[in-house]
């Protein structure tokens, strides 16, 4: 027992107790410094007040003159900071991936992160010399979902960070928002911050809608700088990473004063409108798969709109439901509603729930109107598309063309008619293809030409000497010889080359028939060879 009891008193005097000390706080442009006269701690994204005056600080001292630093009860916001059912998760092994640790902007390693209880944790920070510049920062797994709404009394309530009634709210009294948008709570808290000393402010945990806790950030939060509404909201606006719905519906008109996570699933903005006391907004008959609460355009202005700048402004805001704002639309108006009438579709607006259409072209919008918003006030109406042949309704009451060939259909993808030469097959229109076949019989004659070479051969006897002759013979002779001299003989150029002798063309017919039958032709080759004649010359001996 005696044993124990030093134990127990070696373990007091290794652990130093930091809490006990009076803790003071400052706000700075780095965070939340918490100074207790022997650590000093800057933290960033815990919290404010008692969220860092009660942490539970100990240090622990090293053989090598070390020590190593343990801080309880730090604040898990990355908790459910998404409910589950939009897919996010987070286990407690991820805590130390999102918690950073420098000293003197030198970023530290050795740290060891605890789960605790009801959203807690506690870290270790090991090795340490001094506290000297010592900064722990929370940061967050992913952009945390935010749904847009609007205080339809259009002023800022004061007492901004608890629950509201959600009737004073709209889109729809609260059941569905504006939009879904994604805030990137990393840079859009370091930029609350840094140019309006806003600190994010947690409340309890809670268990509805996912284990987490409710926190909140607007003006009534720490404000060091004493940022308005416009200013806090131009500091935060910039980390929505799909703010295009928004722009859209009200253009810069729109202000969120408080950013919050409360006891539903998904985080909310509320906001107001600036420079504009009356809005109208545009619902859509169950287009397409759109919940029919879903507001589809907005119609903001400092006075009541008559019935003519009514339909010039609906043209002018709706651009998700007028295809063409240049086409000539035919306008209508009774007690019914209002009828736009265009060439390929139309479309009739009615009541619906918050104030009024005109009856004739001589009466303005009525109004709900809120008497603490001096004389603000919202409508609302609904819009009913009919679309012509060729087109169905599209996202946001928006006519668009069916799929190809379909004259008729009932969305993107089922056609109920098809035009000429296509047939429905399963709900397409496949196109009919025809397919024309061609057969070509083709003679053909080849003629082949044929060159018939005649080779004639003339030989002259040689001239031998005979023994002389009589004078009866050479008087012969001698006649012969005169009558050979006196006819015209032509000389002819004597070669040693053959000579071609070409044929009439009806022989060359008679050579194509006889080419067609015969399986094998043989040219016939002639050499002519043609020699001057030989002049033989006779003397005339005379006897003596």
């Amino acid at each position: 027992m005696f044993k124990n009891i030093l134990k127990c008193f070696a373990l007091f005097t290794v652990y130093n107790v930091v809490a006990d000390a009076k803790v003071s706080l400052d706000y700075t442009n780095d965070g939340v410094l918490r100074k207790d006269g022997e650590c000093n701690i800057n933290f960033i994204n815990f919290g404010i007040n008692n969220d860092i005056i009660d942490l539970k600080i100990k240090k622990e001292n090293n053989s090598n003159g070390t020590f190593n630093l343990l801080i309880s009860d730090l604040k898990n916001a990355n908790a459910y900071l998404n409910n589950k059912s939009t897919g996010y998760t987070f286990n407690d092994n991820e805590i130390k991936n999102y918690v950073k640790v420098s000293q003197n902007g030198n970023a530290i390693k050795d740290i060891e992160a605890t789960a605790a209880p009801h959203g807690r944790f506690s870290l270790l920070i090991k090795n340490l010399k001094s506290c000297e510049g010592l900064s722990i920062k929370e940061t967050f797994k992913t952009d945390v979902l935010i749904n847009s709404y609007l205080y339809y009394s259009n002023v800022k309530p004061n007492g901004i960070n608890h629950a509201y009634d959600i009737v004073e709210f709209g889109p729809s009294s609260n059941n569905v928002p504006y939009d879904t948008l994604k805030w990137n709570m990393n840079t859009g808290l370091d930029s609350a911050r840094e140019k309006c000393g806003i600190y994010i402010d947690y409340h309890e945990f809670d268990y509805t809608g996912g284990a987490h806790w409710k926190w909140y950030l607007s003006t009534d939060n720490i404000n060091n700088k004493k940022c308005d509404n416009p200013a806090f909201y131009a500091a935060v606006k910039d980390s929505y990473a799909n703010y295009e719905v928004m722009e859209e519906l009200f253009g810069d008109h729109y202000n969120g004063y408080v950013i919050k996570r409360e006891g539903s699933g998904i985080g909310h903005m509320d906001g107001i409108l600036v420079d504009q006391k009356y809005l109208i907004e545009i619902y859509q008959n169950g287009c397409d798969e759109q919940n029919k609460d879903q507001v589809i355009c907005t119609i903001s202005s400092n006075k009541k709109l008559t019935y003519k700048e009514f339909t010039q402004e609906f043209v002018k805001n709706c651009p998700s439901i007028i295809e063409d704002p240049k086409e000539e639309v035919k306008w209508s108006v009774d007690e019914n509603g209002i009828t736009a009438k265009y060439d390929s579709y139309s479309f009739n607006i009615t009541n619906y729930n918050r104030g009024a259409l005109p009856k004739n072209e001589n009466e303005s919008v009525s109004y709900k109107e809120f008497k603490a918003a001096n004389s603000s006030g919202i409508a609302r109406f609904n819009v009913c598309t009919k679309c012509g042949d060729g087109t169905y309704i599209g996202e946001k009451c928006k006519c668009v063309s069916c799929p190809e060939n379909c004259t008729k259909c009932l969305d993107g993808k089922t056609c109920t008619e098809c035009a000429t030469g296509s047939e429905l097959i399963d709900g397409s229109c496949k196109k009919i293809i025809t397919t024309t076949t061609t057969i070509t019989t083709t003679t053909t004659i080849t003629k082949v030409p044929t060159t018939t070479v005649v080779e004639e051969t003339e030989t002259v006897d040689n001239v031998t000497e005979k023994e002389e002759p009589t004078e009866s013979e050479i008087i012969d002779d001698e006649e012969e010889t005169s009558d050979a001299n006196d006819s015209d003989i032509e000389e002819e150029e004597v070669t040693d080359e053959p000579t071609e002798v070409k044929e009439d063309e009806d022989d060359d017919d008679d050579i194509e028939e006889a080419t067609e039958t015969e399986n094998k032709s043989k040219p016939i080759t002639k050499f002519v060879i043609v020699k001057k004649p030989k002049t033989i010359k006779k003397c005339l001996i005379k006897k003596n």
